[in-house]
């Protein structure tokens, strides 16, 4: 016990003055003259020393013993880079965690930050800043790469102390601690990482004009390419919303058409209705469904997966998603099962979901299908199929196995970060239109926008089934989903997040082109296979 007190004590001493620079690059550290001064053995020396070659201050050399590892230009950007993708991964996985509690242990952290900066104690800020961005990565439960952060702060740290001229005073360096903090309160994600970020490649001594022009959002460039094509294709088309409703509704299912690339000679396809929900103002009208099987893949042990297609409540159909609901099908193996339900305006809420609900009940108790049952949606149809959940979880009916929930709008909230940062319409959806959408889908109605049938967000989350969520990065919806998935994490609900870099609103429909879509069919249909109940 003496011992390793004694090689705690000499790690510290050696590796303050490593980090301070008080030890030069490839400086040889000799174990008997650290032993005489520390007043131990070489052994506990040798034991120290181990520890900072695991953390790449010091590298073994078998002729000349330990030496203090060199800082390079090229190896300090290289931390930087990776130390920036790391912290910005763990971040999308912590915000979802944090709490008022870890939101004052952050706080308290950068206050004792600030008090040591006044004192001027760089060692002592630089443990702490340390362990501010190591505690994130805690939050995330990313502990395999915690050793790995800390060695790119090592690094960094060491290399800003080299610099003739500091980036930016001690003050400076803990009082940027939090814009991290307040961005973490919001639960913005977009935003902490934006200024994480920064906070990270200030190091280096990047300006603030740099930084900003790096961190604009960019297409991705598989993304750009069928962006731009889709932009050509396009150029001339009347604005849909603008359009009577029939030609709406053709355009929409025109344009869409482009990404149904699937072969459907390898899937059996069969069209039937389904009576339909009686109501009292209105005819009961037959309600269209598509089923969908894949001929190499299906298996009736994996059961049915019912789809609700995105659209904004006013659009789309089993056509203009049938290559969405055929990948599915044949990645998870399902028999998937498309149903068309009413829109609005025609049919404003709550017609469309109460259609989607009573075609939940009806398929359900009429198909001799085995297998357990689940549900998925883009966009509105994942609003849909959360809406629904609700419903069925309030009644205290049977809920879907799980669901899988691709880019949903779940929140009437246009003032978050992704609203501000994507919402102009330069990556295509724009808030207006999800304003438009909105307004079409309460038309002649009572209902607020915010009731959680329409904003499912703020409805009860406890108890639903497991759930696939994900969010494209360049979506005025993005925040929706990571909104959804702090307060899930509130609850006993287990669920699965995925963020796609670089991608926009409904880039799931663009399967047949774009690589990032594909995945995240897979990642969906891996997630259904691992909930798949015990044969």
């Amino acid at each position: 016990m003496l011992a390793s007190r004694k090689s705690e004590e000499v790690y510290t001493i050696l590796r303050k003055r490593i980090v301070l620079s008080d030890i030069n690059d490839n400086q040889t550290i000799t174990e008997m003259e650290i032993a005489t001064a520390t007043g131990c053995s070489q052994s506990t020396v040798r034991e120290a020393l181990l520890r900072l070659q695991e953390e790449g201050l010091v590298v073994r050399k078998a002729y000349r013993g330990s030496v203090v590892s060199p800082i390079s230009l090229n190896e300090a950007q290289a931390f930087l880079k990776l130390r920036a993708q790391l912290e910005s991964e763990a971040l999308v996985h912590s915000l979802p965690l944090v709490d008022a509690s870890h939101i004052a242990e952050l706080s308290d952290l950068v206050r004792a930050m600030e008090a040591l900066a006044a004192a001027g104690d760089e060692y002592g800020l630089f443990e702490l800043d340390q362990r501010f961005h190591t505690r994130l990565f805690e939050l995330a439960q990313m502990p395999a790469l915690v050793p790995v952060l800390i060695r790119c702060s090592l690094y960094n740290h060491r290399n800003k102390i080299s610099l003739v001229n500091a980036p930016r005073t001690l003050q400076e360096t803990a009082q940027r601690h939090w814009s991290i903090v307040h961005a973490l309160q919001r639960g913005d994600v977009v935003g902490a990482q934006k200024v994480l970020q920064h906070h990270i490649k200030s190091v280096a001594g990047n300006t603030d004009e740099e930084f900003e022009a790096k961190d604009q959002p960019e297409l991705d460039p598989h993304q750009r390419v069928l962006f731009e094509r889709v932009a050509r294709e396009d150029a001339g088309l009347p604005v849909i919303t603008e359009l009577p409703r029939q030609e709406a509704l053709r355009q929409f299912e025109k344009v869409n058409a482009r990404w149904n690339g699937v072969p459907l000679s390898s899937f059996d396809v069969e069209h039937f209705d389904i009576p339909g929900l009686v109501r009292s103002d209105v005819p009961a009208r037959r309600i269209p469904v598509v089923e969908i099987r894949h001929r190499g893949t299906h298996d009736p042990l994996r059961g049915q997966l019912i789809y609700l297609h995105g659209g904004g409540w006013a659009f789309g159909n089993m056509h203009t998603h049938m290559g969405a609901m055929s990948r599915l099908a044949e990645l998870t193996g399902c028999r998937v099962l498309g149903v068309d339900y009413a829109l609005a305006p025609d049919h404003p809420f709550p017609v469309g979901l109460n259609e989607c609900t009573w075609a939940w009940r009806w398929l359900r108790s009429s198909l001799a299908h085995s297998g357990p049952w689940s549900i998925s949606g883009d966009s509105a149809g994942a609003n849909l199929a959360l809406a629904m959940m609700l419903d069925l979880k309030a009644l205290g009916e049977p809920l879907p196995h799980l669901a899988l929930l691709f880019y949903g709008v779940y929140s009437s909230d246009h003032g978050t970060e992704s609203h501000r940062r994507c919402g102009s319409g330069r990556f295509g959806l724009s808030s207006q239109r999800m304003t438009w959408y909105r307004e079409q889908y309460l038309a002649g109605t009572s209902h607020a926008a915010n009731d959680p049938r329409v904003s499912p967000l703020n409805g009860d989350l406890e108890g639903l089934p497991p759930l696939f969520l994900n969010a494209a990065e360049l979506d005025p919806l993005h925040d929706d989903t990571t909104a959804l998935v702090k307060k899930l994490s509130k609850t006993s609900t287990p669920f699965e997040f995925h963020r796609y870099e670089g991608v926009v609103h409904g880039f799931m429909q663009m399967a047949s082109e774009l690589p990032q879509a594909q995945k995240a069919f897979e990642d969906a249909a891996r997630f259904l296979r691992a909930h798949q109940p015990a044969e």
